[in-house]
């Protein structure tokens, strides 16, 4: 047992050293987060870490200092350290790679291979399956369909106080309508102008066609002829609900 502990732990600090995050460490090694905590500290790996850091960086600076083998053609008419002209794609990653966490250097690094029309289908896919999604979250089932939900709660020498707030059937119904409403205004302007990049010679047929299938989709998910008697209803108990109070 004491055995496998030991294991374990040398791997945690070959993990921790290398830079991985201590909560992916946990995640890898099946350990609390509280033990490799304890690990780091009485362990100095920190300290050992940075000594590790700043003698890598100190021996990468010694190999930029030496330049290129002789016989390496790579630099050759390139003046000075920076990379050769027209070659951005270094020092674009650099500059990332300063400011940017390694999660989203990893998405960029992903994009990179992809075509604007594949970035622009995913948008519209991320899109389409937001509003698929509302349909089920904001759903109304009819004018009696109130929400109630306490917002706030304090207490006091003389009591406590509770704050609620009251959704009736039609205000949600309405918040539901303009938030669709925008959404399809936004995968439309979307389609359209992944329309205009299928014109091009660079479009496959597969492009084309999978938004032909959305187009129909949308077409059905709106309808030809809006269904307005809920929101009827709705308005018909607003005004009941107001004459009443």
């Amino acid at each position: 047992m004491e055995d496998q502990l030991k294991e374990v732990r040398n791997k945690a600090k070959i993990e921790y050293i290398k830079g991985t995050k201590q909560k992916d460490i946990c995640n890898l090694l099946d350990i609390p987060f509280n033990t490799l905590q304890s690990w780091i500290k009485r362990g100095g790996w920190k300290e050992e870490k940075k000594l590790k850091n700043s003698a890598q960086k100190k021996e990468n600076s010694a190999l930029k200092k030496i330049g290129a083998p002789i016989g390496n053609m790579n630099a050759k008419g390139n003046k000075g350290g920076s990379p050769a002209p027209g070659n951005k794609n270094a020092e674009k990653h650099g500059f990332f790679s300063k400011y940017l966490p390694q999660d989203t250097l990893d998405l960029i690094n992903g994009i990179e291979t992809m075509n604007p029309l594949d970035i622009l289908w995913g948008n519209i896919q991320i899109q389409y399956a937001a509003i698929i999604r509302a349909q089920k979250i904001m759903y109304v089932e009819d004018q009696e369909d109130v929400t109630t939900t306490q917002i706030a709660k304090g207490y006091s020498d003389s009591g406590s106080s509770e704050k609620w707030e009251v959704q009736q059937a039609w205000d949600k119904h309405a918040t539901f309508l303009n938030a669709q409403s925008r959404a399809m205004k936004t995968i439309e302007g979307m389609i359209k102008q992944y329309d205009g990049l299928c014109k091009s010679d660079l479009a496959t047929e597969e492009q084309r066609l999978r938004i032909d299938k959305l187009k129909v989709e949308i077409d059905a998910l709106k309808g030809e002829k809006k269904d307005t008697s809920l929101m009827d209803a709705l308005i018909e108990g607003r005004k009941k609900y107001e004459e009443g109070n």
